[in-house]
């Protein structure tokens, strides 16, 4: 079913957080969509002056083996996608492709795996995590670095602490940049924190997802302290 066209029925809208809002789409015939955590789908948007479709990609935020879907979005005032999921209802149809994309998780890992996200960067890494939790054969430690600009920009709370609480492998560090007097949690950029704690990680692989920038440059640190970039660094680059 990879790479197919599918439609689906909206049936769920959720704000989430700050201009984030999730959209539960059931594709039809109602069956689980075939692909890996980390994949995305493109969702065709409008049609540009000659006819052609205006495709846009997100990444799953929802585990396999279920009929329902889960996009979730940082909405744009003026974006032609934002525009567009704006107006959409429930009951309301789409239509897209996939699930496609390269972004996933090794078959195995030796050691340590560290997922490092920005923002809505964060969609496809709860299902990541929940494949590396379920894996029986693998032991070393699992470690999420979230970085976002303010409190009001997150989301998933619950979600994360509950998979803390239920697997000692998984360690959670959630950082935000700007002011914030109410904030009590950690504070600053992820590379930095990332690049201090990387003595400690015993055969690590990375995995990045957000904001470019940030990949291009927790990358070059990464490759410029030994890491391997083939081997040790894989990465999905959703916004500038």
């Amino acid at each position: 079913m990879s790479g197919s066209v599918h439609e689906a029925t909206v049936i769920g809208i959720n704000s989430l957080a700050r201009e984030v809002v999730e959209w539960v789409l059931r594709t039809d015939p109602p069956e689980p969509l075939r692909f890996r955590p980390g994949q995305f789908i493109s969702l065709r948007i409008g049609e540009d002056a000659d006819g052609a479709a205006i495709l846009r990609s997100y990444s799953i935020a929802s585990s396999p083996g279920q009929p329902e879907l889960s996009l979730i979005l940082k909405l744009v005032d003026g974006g032609a996608a934002s525009s567009w999921f704006r107006k959409l209802a429930l009951g309301d149809r789409v239509r897209f492709t996939g699930p496609m994309g390269f972004f996933g998780l090794d078959l195995e890992h030796a050691g340590d795996v560290v997922l490092g996200a920005t923002g809505v960067g964060i969609t496809p890494v709860l299902p990541m995590i929940d494949e590396l939790l379920a894996r029986p054969n693998e032991h070393g430690r699992v470690r999420l670095y979230w970085g976002n600009r303010s409190p009001e920009d997150l989301f998933w709370q619950e979600e994360l602490a509950a998979r803390v609480r239920a697997h000692q492998r998984l360690e959670v560090r959630t950082y935000v940049t700007a002011e914030a007097p109410g904030w009590s949690g950690l504070r600053g950029r992820i590379t930095p924190a990332v690049l201090a704690d990387l003595g400690e990680l015993s055969r690590p692989v990375f995995y990045l997802v957000g904001n470019g920038a940030m990949i291009r440059e927790l990358k070059g640190e990464l490759v410029s302290r030994g890491v391997d970039r083939k081997r040790q660094i894989r990465n999905e680059a959703f916004f500038e």
